[in-house]
């Protein structure tokens, strides 16, 4: 990529505000380094977390329901216009959503029953908020095809108001969040499912031609993978720890596994734009795999199952997502920039480094790193993207 980016562009809120995916996928960045530096100096003894819930639930509903619900808006109300073909969602009320998300997220660090409230009343605006601008695009458009969009973000709206209405009940709230997580991982494999063999399909006819590949769209077979995640959903969620449950994981994880290769992600290792799509989604089908050996009878590979899909699955894309979007909405070419190249490297390095952390120690304080390091180089490359209009009268 010839054309370089000042470091420091001039800021224009107009221009921040223009389209939701520059606030969020900037916010989401922020978050990814804070909340997990933030988790290191916990593990490390050097941060104490603030009563009253656990530090364990408090971690698990920032990466699951708040880092992560802050790039599901920035994707979604990006997304939706295309979709309905009506104006972006932009200016106040985007202004009005990132507000409560912010609040949400500094909610979670004051003590007391302050940050509670704070917390709580901001996690439950900017879900409500989110839901109800994406359903004034797609009832507004009668887009019946994302209805079911509408049907998720009110699922995570349900799961929020159940977290916050039980604090002291951790039961309760750790079946929340391992709700969340599926919720996360449905619709990553809903949507991914559609975009991921599509944007390998176009760029194999473009930049492969000699190589005849023809990538299924979503069919039944996905369909099944989808439908049999489902239902291992739900078993982990009622019953974490039953057999049945772990057989189902071992089932879902060897669909999605099929399901991925079908897509053939080794064709794409030339452009990491692409190959670390093809790389997150391979988290899932491993994570299931884990969590099933976990609960028939390994116990500590549960953790491993469990930050497969979190930290490598849903970090990975969400980083991959937001520099892929980024580029795109933009006008600029769809190529990775070095520093992006090196922070693929670094995530899925450190997933690994995750994974082998409970038998490797030393690995965790490393696992911390690696991921910080690779969002900062988000951040890095991208704010100059976000802060400034696009190339070629883009948006």
């Amino acid at each position: 990529m010839s054309q370089r980016e000042p470091l420091l562009p001039a800021l224009s809120m107009t221009t921040l505000f223009s389209y939701a995916f520059r606030p969020f996928f900037l916010l989401v960045g922020g978050a990814a380094v804070v909340l997990i530096a933030g988790w290191g100096l916990h593990l490390a003894n050097l941060l104490v977390w603030p009563d009253p819930l656990s530090a364990k639930i408090i971690h698990g509903h920032e990466m699951l329901l708040g880092y992560t619900g802050g790039a599901i808006a920035g994707f979604l109300l990006t997304a939706v216009a295309t979709w309905t073909g009506r104006p972006p969602v932009s200016g106040r009320l985007l202004m009005a959503l990132c507000a409560a998300w912010i609040a949400a997220r500094l909610g979670a660090w004051l003590p007391g029953s302050l940050g509670v409230v704070v917390w709580g009343l901001g996690s439950l605006l900017f879900w409500a908020g989110l839901l109800g601008l994406m359903a004034r695009e797609v009832l507004g458009a009668r887009n019946t095809r994302n209805y079911k969009v509408l049907a998720l973000l009110l699922a995570f709206l349900v799961l929020e108001a159940i977290f916050f209405g039980t604090p002291g009940n951790p039961w309760v709230q750790e079946a929340c969040l391992r709700a969340g997580l599926f919720l996360v991982l449905g619709m990553v494999s809903v949507v991914g499912g559609r975009i991921i063999p599509a944007f390998t399909q176009n760029w194999l006819r473009q930049m492969r031609p000699e190589i005849q590949a023809r990538l299924p769209g979503f069919n039944r077979l996905d369909l099944a993978v989808v439908l049999i995640t489902s239902v291992f959903a739900i078993g982990f969620g009622l019953w974490p720890l039953a057999a049945v449950t772990g057989w189902l994981g071992l089932i879902a994880g060897f669909a999605q596994a099929v399901r991925l290769a079908r897509w053939q992600g080794w064709l794409t290792a030339r452009e990491p734009l692409l190959w670390i799509l093809h790389v997150g989604y391979a988290w899932i089908p491993l994570g299931f795999l884990l969590l099933g050996l976990g609960i028939l009878g390994e116990p500590p590979v549960l953790d491993r199952g469990l930050h497969a899909l979190a930290y490598g699955a849903i970090g990975t894309l969400i980083l991959g997502v937001a520099a892929r979007v980024a580029l795109g909405h933009t006008g600029r070419p769809l190529q990775s920039f070095p520093a992006m190249t090196l922070a693929f490297v670094l995530i899925s390095l450190g997933t690994l480094c995750r994974l082998l952390a409970p038998a490797m120690g030393a690995l965790l304080g490393l696992s911390v790193a690696l991921w910080v390091l690779a969002y900062a180089l988000f951040l890095l490359q991208y704010a100059p993207i976000l802060l400034r209009r696009g190339l070629k009268n883009a948006v």
